[in-house]
């Protein structure tokens, strides 16, 4: 072997043994998870609300998960009644404190409620899922979770941004649409997967894109303060009053929602939609429009550049076609819906923005998903 070749074997040698090491300690340091987690297990953040970011919230948002990835507490060893809610931002509430998060005021709501049994309430939700996630989850979360009596769906307005590519990716992947619906996930079969070298880049790739592509919530808010200041300053020549064609989006839509349906029924618990309240109206006040931030075209880092938004009487009715295609799904026998919309009023005290919630939204939700809960029709009825 000439002294050329002998390099060469050296430095692969060598390249060998570094991967080799590196493998093995990623391994005991990042080893494979064995089950999905919506969000990783026992995280602890801490967000800070401002009144330029997020108007109507109020003090340190809490943001913490149980051992399940939950942000939820830990499941009651006493629960005689375990209620999931599936969404996405909207019921995810990162901005509000643990305990004043509408979910949460749920659990409370019925807890508090006599005659109710003990209630532990799941919640599944994280920022930009859509029905199709609601669907992921399904299939591989609820499985491996303890078996709900009730499921919850707050549903809609990340279908309306998904058709409208407001902030979203042109055409999400299957695999994208896996890494949005979990934190974490156990590897596929593929060797890369399993290899916690490539599990850790594909980590650090993601979560470098989902940064880029603006997917990642800031923890100060001033990211949103920000996105506030370059919507209410576009000039009203930058507005877009004409939706693109909705049609295939909202068939779609449908056909997710009768799959939920489907899901729920082989699951065996009732499932109770809701429609999807947003500021958007036609006619908005002023306190309304400013609070209004999201509708840009295109993803979201380019929202404060070229400053063009669909205006917010386009937005409503986009919204309001997927609402309507929701209550017509729930027209059909054994069907559980809520009309949260109709019940939520677009003022700006409920929102801090477009379609999150304020702490005065959220306790009214929650108000109103614990006297739908206590008024379902006994064949929905979660069992006692």
């Amino acid at each position: 072997m000439t002294a050329r070749l002998r390099r060469v074997a050296y430095v692969l040698g060598l390249c060998g043994l570094t991967l080799a090491a590196a493998e093995g300690l990623l391994r005991a340091w990042y080893p494979a998870p064995t089950r999905h987690y919506v969000w990783p297990p026992n995280l602890r953040v801490d967000f800070a609300p401002t009144d330029a970011a997020t108007p109507g919230v109020t003090g340190r948002g809490r943001f913490r998960t149980n051992s399940l990835g939950l942000r939820s507490d830990e499941p009651f060893a006493d629960a005689r009644r375990i209620v999931y809610v599936l969404g996405g931002s909207t019921a995810a509430d990162l901005y509000l404190d643990q305990e004043e998060a509408w979910v949460s005021l749920v659990q409370q709501g019925l807890n508090r409620t006599p005659g109710q049994p003990r209630t532990w309430v799941g919640n599944l939700a994280r920022p930009s899922l859509a029905s199709v996630h609601n669907l992921i989850h399904f299939d591989r979360l609820l499985p491996e979770l303890p078996r709900a009596d009730l499921l919850v769906d707050l549903v809609g307005v990340n279908d309306l941004q998904l058709a409208l590519k407001s902030s979203y990716l042109d055409a999400p992947t299957p695999e994208t649409h896996l890494a949005w619906a979990f934190a974490l996930r156990p590897p596929g079969d593929d060797l890369g997967s399993r290899l916690a070298t490539v599990r850790a880049a594909r980590f650090a790739w993601q979560t470098w894109r989902q940064t880029r592509l603006g997917l990642v919530q800031t923890r100060d808010a001033e990211g949103y303060a920000r996105l506030r200041q370059c919507r209410q300053t576009a000039l009203p020549e930058n507005l877009v009053d004409a939706l693109p064609d909705l049609g295939p989006a909202l068939a779609e839509y449908r056909r997710n929602l009768v799959a939920l349906a489907e899901r729920a029924r082989a699951y065996g618990a009732p499932l109770l939609f809701l429609t999807q309240p947003t500021l958007w109206a036609r006619e908005m006040g002023p306190a309304e429009r400013e609070r209004l931030l999201a509708g840009g075209l295109g993803p979201i880092k380019t929202w404060c550049t070229h400053q063009r938004y669909f205006s917010p009487r386009a937005l409503a009715e986009g919204m309001r076609a997927f609402n309507d295609v929701l209550r017509d799904v729930c027209r059909a026998p054994g069907m559980a819906c809520r009309d949260l919309a109709a019940a939520l009023p677009p003022r700006a005290e409920y929102f801090y923005d477009d379609m999150h919630l304020s702490e005065a939204g959220a306790r009214r939700a929650a108000e109103l998903v614990v006297a739908w809960i206590l008024e379902l029709p006994a064949a929905l009825r979660p069992r006692p």
